[in-house]
């Protein structure tokens, strides 16, 4: 057998990682326990057919690999291996294209099921989907002529941003750099060189680019060169392109590819923008006019917050810099439209909606110096810097000697910032020194204790792994964690209540709860209690058999195209009006694309989409298959649950019980078995909270 993409991700993350523990794998891989014990299995199968031991996992998290699967099978990188890896479908019309974008020579269906060891059925179906999951949204055509062979026809600009943006997805996949060089047969000599002169940019222009956009800058120009070398130029640019030449940076960087003999004007300004859109870390600021337009803007922006927030914070420069820092590499991104992802919105909105819409107020200045609005994407970046630096300035640090720590983050300027704030005010017990880069933190000579990272490091310090935005349960669990290992004690040892209970022994209190909120503060505990929502308090009272009655369940015996499965065991809330049609749209799109399916048993899927794509109340309902249905060539399901909830809380109280039927094995045993809607409301009548 083969291994499936999340057991090769779970297989290389282990054997390249062997100290790491089972809750680190669930957070790096975004998996569930059930998941990651599910694909163990699999795992384990596959060494035995190959001669290996199993790998075990014991009951601290830890798990044991044998000196041999280590040996065969850790890469100094994650490597593609093209006799074990199957693709996913998505992964597949990726790289379609890309060949597609990249080969010169006419391209038949056998070439395809060549490079991608898949049937020719497999790749007739992919491009039929190529036209309306990718294509259109590119406004190109895959044809097919029979001197010609298989090519995309449009215009070339929205070849290469396909490319960018195809080149970007794919390298964020675990293997992705491998998978890169071996299919699309990268010259590694011409890619080194476009490392090499990335690294000259950088020291020329004096400006460092993020971890993510070094990654990414050198396979983006790779394939664009070959465009270019194709004979395949950009004959129009949009206009805001044309304002880049004549600049000190165009100059600079022309000056570095003078090498490759790019003649034709509009290839030589789109090479340019592809650094100019780049996250970066300016060393010193340029004396231009343009400088200080921006620092006039920013200005403004600054003042046009505090007046809507009604403070003055007290490091504001230190701010107007970090401001300018994010501005400056916006505007590029505005104005040769190029978009960071939308799912920080996702983040940002549900619980900092007010201040974002501040935010938004505040950004006129900025938006008259560029001639267009400031998409929201990029505003949610400066919600996060602006809510950090208040955060900050709302801190108490404690005088006692603290332990040392330093954070690394590979997300940029912006979110780097925000998750070093978020960790000062979670861990006031602690000394955070800097915020780094992956690369900066190699050079880092400067004494810490711990290392609070986005990323695993090769390092024998105390390293914490954290989500780069964390929510409150984040927080709760990583503090425990640093307790435990770092500190050598529990969390919150002296609180709040029992430094109370001995003050009023001793003194009458005159404002109690005044007193309670300044020792949270001062202690820590402000924001970070550990009264998370339990099975015992949530925020409303309507349970699991509230919600799933007899008009909420659908049973029928198979159905084939898991589209159809969800628009069907969503349609009771559809009738009754809890949503919309187009929350159904949505959680169909969002599946296709990101694969969001939370398995809460084996063969039972919850799917939703967000709480304000479509939701007019709290509903859910559920659908019974005698035959599973595979979900997106991902899993398989024989009962979907369908949940809509207009808040974050109110559904909580139905979920959990459903979680904790389900836990049940027979239990959930029979709510597969069951032939009729009368047995299901049976056993969802166990519910026990």
């Amino acid at each position: 057998m083969s291994l499936d993409k999340r057991g090769f991700q779970i297989l290389m993350m282990l054997v390249n990682h062997p100290a790491i523990s089972g809750a680190q794998l669930e957070k790096e891989l975004n998996l569930s326990r059930k998941q990651i014990s599910y694909s163990l299995q699999k795992i384990n199968y596959y060494l035995n057919e190959n001669g290996f031991e199993e790998i075990k996992r014991l009951k601290t998290g830890k798990f044991v690999i044998s000196k041999d699967i280590i040996a065969n099978y850790k890469v100094s990188e994650n490597t593609y291996n093209e006799k074990e890896y199957v693709f996913e479908e998505n992964e597949r019309l990726k790289f379609i294209i890309m060949i597609l974008l990249a080969h010169k020579e006419e391209l038949s269906i056998q070439h395809f099921t060549n490079i991608l060891k898949i049937s020719k059925n497999t790749v007739i179906n992919d491009m039929k989907k190529l036209q309306m999951n990718i294509l259109d949204s590119y406004d190109l055509k895959l044809l097919y002529d029979r001197s010609k062979g298989y090519y995309i026809v449009g215009k070339e600009y929205e070849k290469r941003n396909l490319i960018i943006y195809l080149v970007r997805s794919i390298l964020k996949s675990l293997n992705g750099k491998s998978m890169l060089v071996s299919v699309l047969e990268i010259n590694e000599d011409v890619l080194n060189g476009f490392k090499s002169d990335v690294e000259k940019v950088e020291s020329l222009l004096k400006v460092q680019y993020t971890d993510e956009r070094i990654r990414e800058i050198p396979y983006i120009l790779y394939f664009l060169y070959l465009r270019i070398k194709a004979g395949k130029h950009l004959d129009v640019l949009p206009e805001d392109y044309q304002h880049i030449v004549g600049t000190k940076e165009y100059g600079i960087i022309l000056k570095v590819f003078e090498k490759y003999r790019i003649e034709n004007a509009m290839d030589k300004i789109f090479i340019v923008t592809q650094f100019q859109i780049s996250s970066i870390n300016y060393a010193d600021g340029y004396d231009t006019s343009f400088e200080l337009e921006l620092f006039e803007a920013a200005s403004k922006v600054l003042y046009n917050f505090e007046n809507l927030v009604c403070i003055t914070f007290k490091d504001r420069k230190s701010l107007l810099d970090a401001l300018i820092q994010h501005l400056r590499p916006a505007m590029y991104r505005i104005r040769y439209h190029y978009h960071i992802e939308g799912k920080i919105l996702n983040m940002i909105l549900p619980q900092h909606s007010y201040l974002f819409e501040l935010t938004r107020h505040a950004m006129q200045p900025f938006e008259e110096m560029i001639k267009s609005p400031f998409p929201e994407e990029e505003l949610a970046y400066i919600t996060i810097l602006f809510g950090g630096w208040m955060t900050k300035e709302g801190t108490l640090e404690m005088v006692e000697k603290k332990r040392r720590a330093i954070v690394v983050c590979t997300n940029g300027v912006s979110i780097s910032n925000f998750l070093f704030l978020k960790l000062q005010k979670a861990f006031p017990e602690l000394e955070f020194i800097c915020t780094l880069s992956s690369r900066q933190f190699y050079e880092f000579e400067q004494e810490f204790d711990a290392v609070f990272t986005t990323v695993l490091l090769d390092t024998d310090k105390s390293q914490f792994l954290v989500k780069p935005i964390m929510n409150e349960n984040d927080v709760v669990t990583l503090r425990k964690k640093v307790f435990n290992e770092l500190l050598n004690r529990s969390a919150y040892e002296v609180n709040s209540s029992s430094i109370i209970q001995v003050i009023e022994k001793y003194v009458d209190i005159k404002d109690y709860q005044g007193l309670k909120n300044s020792l949270k503060n001062y202690l820590g505990e402000e924001n970070y209690s550990q009264n998370v929502v339990s099975n015992e308090k949530v925020s409303n009272d309507v349970g699991l058999v509230d919600l799933l009655t007899e008009d909420m369940i659908r049973v029928e015996n198979t159905i084939e195209d898991w589209r159809v499965a969800i628009q069907l065991a969503a349609k009771p809330l559809l009738m009754q009006g809890a949503i919309e049609e187009s929350y159904i749209e949505q959680m169909i799109r969002t599946i296709e694309s990101d694969k969001p399916i939370w398995t809460i048993a084996d063969g039972l899927i919850l799917a939703h989409a967000g709480i304000d794509e479509g939701v007019n109340h709290l509903g859910m309902s559920l659908l019974k298959l005698d035959e599973a249905v595979i979900m997106n060539e991902y899993m398989e399901a024989s009962i979907i649950v369908v949940i809509a909830t207009p808040n974050k809380d109110v559904h909580l109280k139905a979920l959990y019980a459903l979680i904790e039927i389900t836990e049940d094995d027979e239990i959930l045993a029979q709510l597969k078995n069951a032939a009729t809607k009368e047995e299901l409301l049976g056993i969802i009548s166990k519910e026990r909270i």
